[in-house]
């Protein structure tokens, strides 16, 4: 077993350190690249970010005045005249889920519906959307396409259920019956490993909105394979997003094929004692790892997943709190 208690101490330590003197302010980096590229102030992936780590540690205020203001930092993000999120670099999809998805875990939601994306309600113009996507040589960035508009959609109260049908329709049809990854007949021109993780992103939508999957025995096959072919990032040396998109996934979706419960368990626990060691080894004031709220925000989802998929295995404070159970995207 892992005591991770002082860990999650420390990891509330460093949100803190981005912290601006105003509830619910929250800056993603508090040091500069040598590019003097990064906004050091409050910006949409700093004060969600926080908003999401600190509900996952179970952290988030309790004050109502607090959660108040801390609700309306992230409100403010929202472009009124169209109802999205948006931030220099990132898909209005992404944002907009992101924000959201950070407001939900406030018990609070936009002000507005999303009528930047109204295009995209009926059948036809949400199939045109989700066709645009470059599926064979961009699957994991466009995943944030993808998956975000049925996040966006939902969280912003901006679509109906006949739409959400629609939604998965596209997804039932377009998923592959061999590797169940998506999308069929567009597999090929990206490494394994990006199709992995952007399938991770339409598991989760399933996962929430508790539909079946295509192809769980399929998907879990793949997976499996593809970490002991070697598929997947070296989870003993690095960290970051790729563990959250393949621990979840890897653990879902065995729950859903109900097979391999034994080896699906000796990978989970393999990741975890990689992620766990290189964890325990960084120096919280320094690592840059740590100090990207954006990056710490995905090791605790990571932490979350494996805690819950390894009962007895990893402790902490209080029980970790997966955002994905609460509300879909990351």
């Amino acid at each position: 077993m892992y005591d991770l208690r002082p860990l999650i101490k420390d990891i509330k330590k460093i949100v803190d350190r981005h912290y601006l003197g105003e509830p619910g302010k929250y800056a993603r980096w508090i040091t500069q690249d040598a590019k003097n590229s990064r906004d050091l102030g409050a910006i949409p992936y700093g004060c969600a970010n926080a908003a999401n780590i600190l509900y996952t540690i179970g952290e988030l205020p309790t004050d109502s005045a607090e959660r108040e203001a801390f609700i309306k930092v992230l409100q403010d993000f929202q472009n009124k005249d169209n109802g999205l999120f948006e931030n220099p670099g990132n898909f209005a999809t992404h944002t907009t889920a992101f924000i959201s998805g950070a407001l939900n875990l406030l018990d609070a939601k936009p002000l507005y519906n999303a009528d930047g994306f109204s295009k995209y309600l009926t059948k036809e113009g949400l199939f045109e959307f989700m066709d645009s996507i470059d599926w064979a040589k961009d699957p994991w960035l466009g995943a944030h396409l993808g998956a975000g508009i049925y996040a966006s959609m939902l969280l912003t109260e901006t679509a109906s259920d006949e739409w959400e049908d629609y939604y998965f329709e596209w997804l039932d049809n377009n998923a592959d019956a061999t590797t169940g990854l998506w999308k069929k007949d567009a597999l090929e021109g990206a490494p394994l490993f990006h199709y992995l993780a952007s399938t991770f992103h339409y598991v989760f939508n399933y996962e929430y909105a508790k539909r079946a999957l295509p192809y769980p025995k399929e998907l879990l096959d793949t997976c499996i394979k593809a970490y002991y072919d070697g598929a997947c990032m070296d989870f003993s040396k690095s960290v970051g997003w790729p563990d959250i998109d393949f621990t979840y996934m890897l653990a879902r979706v065995q729950r859903r094929a109900g097979v391999k419960y034994e080896e699906t368990q000796k990978i989970l626990k393999e990741i975890a004692d990689g992620l766990i060691t290189q964890l325990l080894n960084m120096n919280i004031e320094e690592s840059e790892t740590l100090n990207d709220l954006n990056t710490l925000f995905a090791i605790v989802c990571a932490l979350a997943v494996l805690q819950d998929a390894l009962p007895g295995y990893i402790r902490t404070p209080k029980p970790l709190k997966l955002v994905l159970d609460k509300r879909p995207f990351l």
